[in-house]
């Protein structure tokens, strides 16, 4: 196995069969730092820009998804509110008609009959007593006399 060093121009090893190719000296290349800061200011605003752009695109989604949470959140509120409006409405429908049962249990239209003609005098309606009316004319009747 070879081993080249970067000071000599000859592979060194065991054996050797022939002299490594020669390669011109290139001297590294000095940076003068005007130029250095040249560079960094005009990098430097469209970076700045981009970062600025970043930051405010991460300000806008951050307030969106807050947003977002705080919708769902009144979402659910009110679902829960409507939910237990509806239970309360089904639970006055059951109390109102349990109540109207109850008033219609109550009620004995016989005995009813027998206060009316017996206690206040009153009467079925005679022969007549009865008016018939077509009411083809209008949405309203006005009676006239007796």
């Amino acid at each position: 196995m070879a081993i080249r060093t970067s000071y000599s121009d000859f592979v060194q090893g065991n054996t050797v069969r022939k002299a490594a190719p020669v390669r011109p000296y290139v001297h590294p290349v000095e940076k003068k730092e005007v130029h250095r800061k040249a560079v960094r200011s005009s990098v430097s605003l469209p970076v700045a820009a981009s970062a600025m752009l970043a930051i405010l695109s991460f300000v806008i989604c951050a307030y969106m998804m807050v947003s977002y949470v705080r919708l769902r959140s009144d979402l659910s509120e009110m679902s829960r509110s409507v939910t237990a409006k509806r239970s309360e409405l089904n639970n006055m429908i059951s109390q109102n008609d349990a109540e109207y049962n109850r008033i219609m249990a109550s009620v004995d239209l016989k005995s009813i009959e027998a206060v009316a003609r017996g206690e206040l005098g009153m009467t079925y309606a005679g022969e007549g007593q009865i008016c018939f009316y077509s009411g083809e004319t209008g949405d309203y009747m006005r009676r006239y006399g007796n």
